[in-house]
């Protein structure tokens, strides 16, 4: 193994331990353990604080709103904007990216949205990304199988 394949794994095995945090913390919990190992993440693997610090903040709103802990939810969120409107901005569509990609395809609209931003914020892997995932256009596709010719014409 390369060392940069075991600083890949590292990398991989701290995304794991910050997911464990977030499911053990519970939904109401105040995150302390996941910002602190999301702190190590973003020192030990290059990424930027606010980032991290802000997809972790909205892990852990969504947890605690899945669980119907609306109020920790919405004290979570706030506490996600404050790592910043870039970082905010950052995780919205990260999250929208990862939607179209488990589901297959994005309304044409948030997929055009998406590349416009992996443009603007210089992100040619989130662009890549982006690109290959089916457009739907209201109307003509069908949500369960997007038609590849709708977007072409």
């Amino acid at each position: 193994m390369t060392v940069k394949g075991a600083g890949q794994e590292y990398l991989t095995r701290q995304i794991g331990a910050l997911l464990e945090a977030i499911r053990e913390e519970g939904p109401v919990g105040e995150g302390r353990r996941s910002f602190r190992l999301a702190g190590h993440l973003a020192a030990e693997g290059g990424f930027h604080l606010g980032d991290i610090l802000a997809a972790t903040a909205h892990l852990l709103a969504v947890h605690a709103w899945n669980n119907g802990y609306l109020a920790a939810a919405e004290l979570l969120t706030r506490r996600m904007r404050d790592f910043g409107a870039e970082s905010v901005e950052l995780v919205q569509y990260l999250v929208r990216l990862e939607t179209g990609i488990e589901q297959g395809w994005l309304p044409q609209e948030d997929r055009e949205a998406l590349i416009d931003y992996a443009r603007r914020a210089q992100r040619p892997d989130i662009e890549r990304r982006a690109q290959a995932i089916e457009p739907l256009v209201p109307g003509v596709s069908d949500p369960e199988c997007p038609d590849r010719m709708a977007s072409e014409s």
